[in-house]
């Protein structure tokens, strides 16, 4: 399973439970939900997007992600993977 979480960061304003937050992505959408199975995220905080598709993860729940074998990544990762979306669907 190719599964990757970025850097935690803060979102102090978001007036959500928690305010520390990475995202989980992986290559494929399957790949994503079977990781996000696996950590215990209910499938309603998947934000679904052409290319961007991710679960925002609280910061506890990245590092239950890593220990199941989730990559970590740099935000510069993060970008060639979008990229890497969005020519794989057509989009310049």
């Amino acid at each position: 399973m190719a599964c990757y979480v970025d850097t935690v960061r803060s979102y102090p304003s978001a007036g959500l439970r928690f305010t520390e937050f990475c995202h989980l992505l992986a290559d494929t959408r399957d790949e994503l939900h079977e990781m996000a199975d696996l950590i215990g995220m209910p499938r309603r905080f998947f934000q679904d997007h052409p290319w961007r598709w991710h679960y925002d993860l609280p910061e506890h729940v990245r590092v239950i992600a890593v220990e199941l074998g989730a990559v970590e990544v740099t935000l510069h990762d993060v970008g060639a993977l979008l990229k890497r979306r969005k020519t794989e669907i057509g989009i310049a």
